[in-house]
């Protein structure tokens, strides 16, 4: 685990932009054809449930010691689970775990790839691949599962939000229900495009979740010029609007030796949220709904697999473990677990 964060700033509450004076400092250390593929024994998971919540307010943090943090829950093993079988899953650039088929991960390709949405197993087999039609990508980066517009229905969202040369000030979700992996002839229907807006300038991210509490929508940046990682928030009411979503900022963050935001995710009662570097994985416990004040705290580093580039990170349904996943072909999906 290499870099250490090293300062924290809380872009506040109001979400005033990066460039404010007076920010506070904090020390811190449309259709689509489904392709089936023979169907894979998921190989075992080690779930450790984390509190359950209601969409009413901050969910309970699990229960951490005294003079402990987080990631003092978790194993240093990282269990291989399986090498990624399908040849068309080269640069893996996020993962995200279903909530309706079970020990299934969604996975997306870096650009350059054809827009498809690969289902992919515990042990790493290819499930399904599925041809999103009618779309260009430009530059997709995150995947991730949240809530959406019809309530009890589970919705991905992938993240066209990558700019390595900043010439986009708007960039563009993609929503559809969860596909049905059971249905051989399933495939994404009711496609949503989301735009979303920067409040000042075009911006390169790799980073997305969305807020199972909430809805809200939320972008890291890979890296400014400046060396600053900068949180956007889109609210949910504006994504469902048909209008571009304007994003503000909530906080930023510096850190050492240059280090890059790769991926993020959160638990699925939103207690924790976690970031991704190539080689690092940082985790926050959850203390309010908007993320400023959670994000304003120092992160605690939890244990991330040796990988050459980690650019995915994704906790297992209804628990504290997550997966990681490297860019190359034929790489290993790794887990890292909680103690109990």
């Amino acid at each position: 685990m290499a870099a250490a964060l090293v300062a924290v700033t809380l872009l506040g509450v109001a979400c005033v932009a990066p460039e404010s004076a007076g920010t506070p400092r904090l020390d811190a250390a449309p259709g689509a054809s489904l392709t089936p593929l023979p169907t894979a024994t998921a190989a075992p998971t080690t779930p450790s449930t984390t509190t359950t919540t209601t969409t009413l307010g901050v969910p309970e943090p699990p229960d951490i010691a005294d003079g402990t943090t987080v990631c003092d829950l978790y194993d240093d093993t990282v269990v291989e689970l399986g090498v990624i079988s399908s040849d068309t899953v080269v640069e893996a650039s996020g993962i995200a775990a279903s909530r309706t088929n079970h020990n299934a991960y969604w996975v997306v390709n870096d650009s350059g790839n054809e827009p498809v949405l690969h289902a992919v197993a515990a042990d790493g087999n290819e499930i399904a691949a599925i041809a999103i039609e009618g779309v260009l990508g430009f530059d997709w980066e995150d995947i991730a599962v949240g809530p959406g517009p019809v309530p009890g229905v589970s919705y991905v969202y992938v993240g066209d939000i990558g700019d390595n040369f900043r010439l986009r000030s708007t960039i563009t979700l993609l929503r559809f229900p969860e596909p049905d992996l059971s249905d051989p002839s399933a495939a994404i229907i009711d496609l949503e495009t989301i735009r979303l807006t920067y409040p000042d300038s075009a911006q390169d991210s790799e980073a997305l979740w969305v807020d199972p509490i909430t809805g809200d929508a939320f972008v890291v940046t890979k890296e400014q010029a400046d060396g600053r990682t900068v949180v956007f928030r889109a609210a949910a009411a504006d994504l469902d609007g048909g209008n571009p979503a304007p994003m503000t900022a909530i906080a930023e963050f510096t850190f050492d030796d240059n280090v890059s935001v790769t991926a993020a995710d959160v638990t699925t009662d939103g207690a924790i949220v976690a970031f991704r570097g190539y080689r690092e994985v940082w985790m926050w416990v959850r203390t309010d709904l908007g993320y400023a004040e959670t994000l304003a705290a120092a992160p605690c580093q939890a244990p991330s697999p040796d990988e050459i580039q980690g650019e995915s990170i994704a906790f297992l349904p209804g628990s504290l473990a997550y997966v990681t996943l490297s860019e190359g072909s034929a790489k290993p999906l790794n887990q890292v677990s909680p103690t109990r």
